[in-house]
């Protein structure tokens, strides 16, 4: 027969003095004064441990005061019945093992059935030696954090996995969160633990991931997959991919687990394969109609050159297989580039611009490079900007367009004259010949608007591609706002090309910069 405390008269507990008030220490760690020793102890208000006396056979001999602030059950209740009905059945074989006289390992994490119908994560701790005035081992039995109840084996898995662990409560607060969180999204493990991370999606994103998210936790079938994005510790923003799915209603930790993935660069690869295709869809669409008048052009110069001898219209169908060509060969750079730049480089604003008027200058024109700026950016897209611009400035510089020879106020022809410097936001393309009409300002970067009559329209839009895709801004200056540039330098009337970035200082990490 199992003596119980009942079966004595008196039950010595283990009395610890305290060293300055005469406190006695019971049993559990429950402090009570001498003058109320006699009373039944009350439960320690927030305390997360209890101690039990457990029969080898399971049955609870002694429970401690904190019984009730641990399982919400009184402490009488506890005493007489068997300490494994309490445990989840998936728990019970190491706690049996743990109570038997070869146990080999006393201490052991398990689930306790609690009050309210759920179960709770603790730790208990079995003394080694029988307790003789008990005639069982004693157990301390302590509820762990979130972290905690994660077993071993899958907490190494967290630990070293790459993917973003997250378990959110019934409330939809984060109860726990994988080591993986601060190489994904930069915050210290446990930092966003008790917060919503509705919180930290992107508002255009943040409506529809929260239907998804409480759909998925009154749910427990639903099993949705997301792609939005959110926000880093830095303030920046990255795209995760986010899986979950519900946890048993037995499982302490949480009603909600997710595993989410950084799929920025593949988001990236789906725009830039998005923006090629749309682009190859537009060159499509122009050379099935863009080109078939040219063509026309060329089809009936050549008859009529076989029939009436006459050389004249097959210099007109010369002229348009020229514009062919040039039409062909900015559709195409459309096409291939895209919108993406290759690996920024470091190099000076001036020396790009001289090399790109070594080859679209005009010989009826002048260059004058005025202060000068380091650029980290793609060098080989700048200087197609460079290109383009000097080609859009000397074609437009006469009425005629065959030269880049301007008018003057007085009637006079006078070179063309082409403006490079630096500003105080970025830099400059200017020139003195006759300007673009206010009318236009609008809509000179629109995809195949052109002022002439053999122009392809694209030139414009391909310079506002490459310099938005270093994330830099450009804009055609208006009258009154002339851009802030150095003393000694005067910008010329005609049309000024204004592009804005960010300098070295205000730019993030290999993001392009311009310093003037």
């Amino acid at each position: 027969m199992t003596l119980r405390p009942t079966d004595r008269p008196a039950i010595a507990c283990r009395d610890v003095r305290a060293d300055t008030d005469d406190t006695r220490q019971s049993i559990d760690g429950s402090a009570e004064s001498p003058a109320s020793s006699g009373s039944p102890a009350s439960p320690v208000p927030g305390a997360d441990r209890f101690v039990a006396a457990v029969a080898v056979d399971g049955e609870v001999l002694f429970a401690g005061p904190s019984v009730p602030a641990v399982l919400g059950i009184e402490r009488a209740t506890l005493v007489g019945d068997d300490l494994l009905d309490y445990v989840h059945p998936n728990d019970r074989e190491p706690v049996s093992d743990a109570l038997s006289a070869v146990a080999t390992n006393r201490v052991v994490t398990h689930r306790l059935r609690h009050a309210n119908g759920g179960f709770v994560w603790v730790e208990s701790v079995v003394d080694e030696e029988l307790a003789p005035e008990f005639g069982g081992r004693v157990v301390t039995v302590r509820r762990v954090d979130a972290e905690q109840t994660f077993p071993e084996r899958f907490r190494e898995f967290l630990e070293y996995g790459t993917d973003l662990v997250t378990v959110v409560d019934a409330d939809g607060r984060v109860r726990y969160e994988s080591p993986a969180v601060e190489e994904v999204l930069g915050y210290e493990q446990g930092s966003t633990v008790g917060r919503s991370p509705l919180g930290y999606v992107h508002p255009d994103d943040r409506e529809r991931v929260t239907e998804r998210f409480y759909r998925a936790l009154n749910d427990p079938d639903a099993t949705p997959t997301m792609e939005y994005r959110y926000r880093t510790a830095d303030g920046n923003w990255v795209w995760l991919e986010s899986r979950s799915r519900s946890l048993p209603d037995d499982v302490a930790v949480g009603r909600l687990l997710i595993n989410s993935r950084d799929v920025s660069e593949r988001k990236a690869r789906e725009r830039r394969l998005t923006d090629r295709n749309e682009r190859l869809d537009r060159f499509a669409s122009i050379v099935s109609h863009d080109l078939r008048n040219p063509l026309s052009v060329i089809r009936g110069s050549m008859e009529m050159a076989e029939l009436n001898g006459d050389t004249e219209p097959l210099e007109r169908g010369e002229r348009a297989v020229d514009r062919i060509d040039q039409l062909v060969s900015e559709l195409l750079t459309l096409a291939r580039q895209g919108s993406g730049i290759d690996e920024p480089t470091e190099f000076a604003l001036g020396g790009v611009a001289r090399e790109a008027w070594d080859t679209a200058g005009s010989a009826d024109a002048t260059l004058v490079l005025g202060a000068d700026a380091r650029v980290c950016g793609d060098r080989g897209r700048l200087r197609q900007v460079f290109e383009n611009l000097f080609r859009n400035a000397t074609e437009h510089a006469a009425p005629d367009g065959t030269d880049a020879i301007r008018s003057t106020d007085s009637g006079e022809d006078a070179p063309l004259t082409v403006l490079v410097t630096a500003t105080g936001g970025g830099f400059l393309v200017a020139d003195d010949g006759p300007g673009i009409d206010p009318a236009h300002r609008e809509e000179v970067f629109d995809p195949g608007f052109t002022t002439r009559e053999d122009g392809t329209g694209y030139g414009l839009d391909i310079v506002r591609e490459v310099v938005e895709s270093h994330g830099w801004t450009i804009g055609v200056r208006r009258d009154g706002t002339d851009p802030a540039c150095p003393d000694d330098v005067t910008v010329p009337d005609g049309a000024c090309f204004v592009v804005g970035g960010p300098d070295s200082d205000a730019a993030d990490a290999d993001e392009p910069w311009i310093d003037g």
